[in-house]
């Protein structure tokens, strides 16, 4: 960078002026052993920015280059005029304040703080056009909580805030336009409306209605009794589905025992609801419940019997019983579970017992099981965080 070209108030002596840009010294630098002063930017080759290796002014060797303080106090000390003058600026200042004074003087151009607005005004006019600019945001004074550009406040009262006043364009009244929605949908009596009897179509002013339905009403109690008839079809069907559904093939099931720990401190034998498992053959659809006992043989441990039911179509199953059955207490604890297996085929006592419920009578509450299915150093295991213990029946092949 070469000398500063600011305006001086005084003519600045000769020995001042550097001999390469013919300016007044900018941070001088003097050379040595001549002793001559220049800008220190001008003793850099311009195209090459190799430094110079001769002195511009006697043509000596350059030994070396040093910082001349005294040369730089005094150009610094000089009186300037504002570089904004031509704006109307009239301070004075030393040139080495004049930077400082430049970021703050009032005839400095600066932008606009509003965001959109772009305008460039004298520093100190700023405070005055922001105030007044049309891009600063104001809040809508009408309460809808918005904060809008000064210059669009009144398109945003008369078109988009939610509590200026609207008319319904059908029955002429007003009201805020954030009712004017549920106005329209719901309560405008000059609206038309569709009839909400299915299969009516008729549009009517919604002020009306009472009339429509008057005047409609053989004809809509035509239409209900038509819907209700299909409706009964429909029901139909889908009775007809959940038979169905009930018939497929259920091969397990599972129990969820809540409350554990309070009935086996109570003694109480636990019952399931009903249930049914079947296999390939869906006709086979044996009823059954589950029973526990959570104290066991009153001993500590846990019972498990599968208990037969009649159920309601005992004359479509085939008797006695001939599948076995796999009752599983869920390890709750990451071990194994425990599992029994009543096999009506190949054992004995098992196969007197089924023959004997041949089929079950009703109310049925004889069963047969494992009356130690868990030791009582085993039940914390089968019980989980919330009380629960998990049983699983399944017919095998």
């Amino acid at each position: 960078e070469m000398g500063c070209d600011a305006e001086y108030v005084d003519d600045v002596h000769e020995e001042l002026v550097c001999a390469v840009c013919h300016l007044p010294m900018l941070r001088a630098v003097g050379i040595h052993p001549c002793a001559h002063a220049f800008c220190e930017g001008c003793l850099v080759a311009p195209h090459t920015g190799v430094a110079l290796q001769e002195c511009p002014t006697c043509r000596g060797a350059i030994g070396s280059t040093a910082p001349s303080y005294a040369v730089r106090n005094v150009m610094n000390g000089l009186l300037v005029y504002c570089t904004h003058t031509a704006r109307g600026c009239e301070e004075k200042v030393k040139r080495g304040d004049l930077e400082t004074h430049a970021a703050t003087c009032g005839f400095a151009e600066v932008t606009c703080t509003h965001a959109g607005c772009g305008a460039t005004v004298l520093r100190r006019d700023l405070k005055a056009h922001v105030a007044k600019c049309e891009w600063g945001l104001v809040t809508c004074p009408k309460r809808c909580g918005e904060r809008v550009p000064r210059g669009k406040l009144e398109k945003h009262k008369a078109e988009e805030c939610v509590k200026r006043m609207v008319e319904c364009e059908k029955c002429g009244t007003k009201r805020k336009a954030e009712a004017s929605e549920e106005h329209r949908k719901r309560l405008c009596p000059d609206r038309e409306v569709e009839c909400e009897v299915a299969g009516c179509g008729v549009m009517y002013k919604r002020g009306a209605r009472a009339e429509h339905m008057k005047e409609h009403a053989e004809r809509h109690v035509e239409l209900l009794a038509a819907e209700n008839k299909a409706r009964a079809a429909e029901n139909k069907t889908l009775l007809e589905r959940m038979a169905a559904l009930e018939s497929a093939v259920c091969t397990s099931r599972e129990w969820i025992v809540d409350g554990f720990s309070a009935k086996r401190q109570a003694k109480q034998w636990i019952f399931s609801g009903e249930m049914v498992l079947s296999h390939e053959n869906v006709a086979h659809r044996y009823p059954f419940q589950l029973r526990v006992g959570p104290n066991g043989e009153n001993d500590g441990g846990v019972s498990l019997y599968f208990v037969p039911r009649r159920g309601e179509h005992p004359h479509r199953l085939e008797w006695p019983m001939k599948k076995k059955v796999e009752m599983r207490i869920v390890n709750q604890k990451g071990g194994n579970d425990v599992v029994g297996i009543l096999d009506p085929v190949d054992n004995d006592t098992l196969k007197a017992f089924f023959a004997d419920l041949a089929p079950p009578p009703a109310g049925n509450t004889q069963g047969i099981g494992l009356p130690d299915f868990l030791k009582p150093s085993e039940v914390d295991d089968f019980v989980t965080s919330t009380d629960c213990m998990t049983v699983r029946v399944r017919l095998l092949d």
